[in-house]
């Protein structure tokens, strides 16, 4: 590898992590929430989606993204650390603070307040994943910058 140090690797990984991550945002943003809210099972299904995504492979990703954005927030200047920071708040803490208490009262919620709970959760969740989608897309743009 001529002329790639381990570091320039290593922080093009952390890039890819945080490039996937806009792949999953969007997908839901763009797609699934659209295709769940027009189903009767949608919020079964939801649920069933957030039991299946807690895999080793999600959380590994979904991990490394949160800290590489610190570290380019952290460890650089100009658009990579405002990159980092951009992801971070809008796709690390937006999920930990919103979209995973929500997604807990979605699993919490059994029979007629299954429904109730499922309208204010595609209000809610949607637009916080649109935060997410919104901040991980913008991120991308600074990395490439």
């Amino acid at each position: 590898m001529t002329g790639i140090t381990i570091l320039t690797l290593i922080e093009a990984l952390l890039q890819l992590s945080m490039i996937v991550m806009v792949g999953l945002y969007f997908v839901f943003s763009n797609t699934v929430m659209g295709a769940l809210s027009q189903r009767t099972d949608g919020a079964s299904t939801m649920v069933e989606i957030n039991k299946q995504i807690l895999n080793p492979t999600f959380l590994v990703c979904f991990a490394v993204s949160g800290l590489a954005g610190l570290y380019f927030f952290l460890f650089h200047c100009g658009f990579l650390s405002l990159a980092g920071i951009i992801f971070f708040t809008g796709t690390t803490l937006v999920t930990a603070l919103f979209n995973v208490p929500l997604n807990n009262q979605l699993l919490d919620a059994t029979g007629e307040s299954l429904g109730t709970v499922w309208q204010k959760y595609l209000d809610k969740w949607v637009f916080w994943n649109h935060v997410r989608t919104a901040s991980a897309v913008l991120s991308s743009l600074l990395l490439f910058i």
